[in-house]
C-alpha cells in the first residue's frame, strides 16, 4: 500500500491524538503546523502545544507561524504533501494554501456538521443538551467549517458527560475514522456531500464571563453549563461572598421548589441546591486558591448552615 505524504496542522491535545495515530500508521508525516509557543508561568517559560511536543519527540519538521502568509505557502509547496490534515489548528487557511496539496486539505471536526460550526462545538453541544453529536471529516474550503462532507460518525452524549469525557470520545472516534478516510482518498473512493446551510448553527468561542451561574435557571441547564465548561472556564458561583467553582454535578426534578441558590440539604455526601426549576446536586467543587474536592470533603471543611449560593 502506497504511503501518503502528509502535513498535519493542529494545536491542542485533541489534535495531538490524531497526530499520534498518523505517526503510528503506514503514512508519512512530513511536517507539522501548530500555533506559536507562548510564555507563561512565573518564569515566563515557553509553553509548547501538545502537537509541537509530539512532533519534536518524533523528529518531525515543525512550523509555527503567527498566520498563513506567502512564506508558509512557499514552505508547503516545497514540502509537496499529498494532503494536509487539519484538526483544531486555530488559524485560518487561505484558499491558495488549501489548493497546494494533491488532495487538498481535510478537517476532522467534532460535531455533525452543519450543526455547531465554529470554535467550541463540543462545549456548545453539551450546553445545549444535545444527546447526539459526532465526528465530521470534510474537504476544506476557504469558508469556516463549510466544506463538503466526506464522512460522519455519530457519538452519543450522556447527562454525565463533560467536555473532558467528550474530548476523549471524539479523539478516539476521529483518529480511527481519519485513517480509514485517508486510505479511501488515496484510492479515490470517496463521495462528497454539500452541507445544508439552512441547518447550520454556530458554536461561539467560550468567554470567561459566561462561567457565572444564574440560579434562576433550571437545574438541568445549570448542570449542562457545569459539564460543558469543565475543563475551562469552570462554572462558578458565590457562597457567602467567596467564589466557588463547580466541577461536577447532577440534577433532579422537584415537586416543590425553594428559593433559587438556597441549600436544600448537604447530607449523604452531596450538596443539593434549589434552582429556578429543580435541584442541582453538586458533586465536586473548589474554593479560591484551593484544590478540587468532593462535596463530602467540602461539607466537612465548611459550615454551610444558613448559607446561600449567589
Amino acid at each position: 500500500m502506497n504511503k501518503l505524504n502528509i502535513v498535519f496542522a493542529g494545536t491542542p491535545e485533541f489534535a495531538e491524538k490524531h497526530l499520534l495515530a498518523l505517526i503510528k500508521s503506514n503514512h508519512n508525516v512530513r511536517a507539522v503546523f501548530t500555533q506559536p509557543s507562548k510564555r507563561s508561568g512565573r518564569g515566563l517559560k515557553f509553553k509548547h502545544s501538545p502537537v509541537r511536543e509530539t512532533a519534536f519527540e518524533n523528529n518531525i519538521d515543525i512550523r509555527q507561524p503567527e498566520k498563513i502568509t506567502i512564506k508558509e505557502m512557499d514552505a508547503l509547496s516545497e514540502l509537496n504533501p499529498d494532503i494536509v490534515v487539519v484538526v483544531a489548528y486555530g488559524l485560518i487557511l487561505t484558499k491558495e494554501f488549501i489548493s497546494i496539496p494533491k488532495y487538498g486539505c481535510i478537517n476532522v471536526h467534532p460535531s455533525l456538521l452543519p450543526r455547531w460550526r465554529g470554535a467550541a462545538p463540543i462545549q456548545r453541544s453539551i450546553q445545549a443538551g444535545d444527546k447526539l453529536s459526532g465526528i465530521t471529516i470534510m474537504q476544506m474550503n476557504e469558508e469556516l467549517d463549510k466544506g463538503d462532507i466526506i464522512y460522519q460518525e455519530p457519538v452519543t452524549i450522556s447527562d454525565n458527560d463533560s467536555s473532558v469525557t467528550m474530548h476523549k470520545k471524539f479523539a478516539e472516534v476521529g483518529a480511527s475514522a481519519l485513517l480509514v478516510i485517508l486510505d479511501s482518498i488515496k484510492d479515490n473512493n470517496i463521495m462528497l456531500h454539500a452541507q445544508d446551510d439552512k441547518l447550520a448553527t454556530y458554536a461561539h468561542k467560550i468567554k470567561k464571563n459566561e462561567a457565572k451561574i444564574n440560579w434562576e435557571d433550571s437545574a438541568e441547564s445549570i448542570h449542562k453549563k457545569i459539564m460543558a465548561f469543565n475543563i475551562w472556564p469552570i462554572a462558578e458561583a458565590s457562597l457567602a461572598g467567596e467564589r466557588v467553582r463547580i466541577h461536577d454535578s447532577e440534577f433532579k426534578e422537584l415537586d416543590i421548589n425553594g428559593i433559587p441558590g438556597s441549600i436544600k440539604s448537604y447530607a449523604k455526601n452531596n450538596i443539593e441546591v434549589f434552582t429556578g426549576n429543580g435541584c442541582l446536586i453538586i458533586k465536586r467543587l473548589q474554593k479560591d486558591n484551593s484544590k478540587v474536592v468532593s462535596s463530602e470533603d467540602f461539607i466537612n471543611s465548611v459550615d454551610l448552615q444558613g448559607k446561600k449560593f449567589e
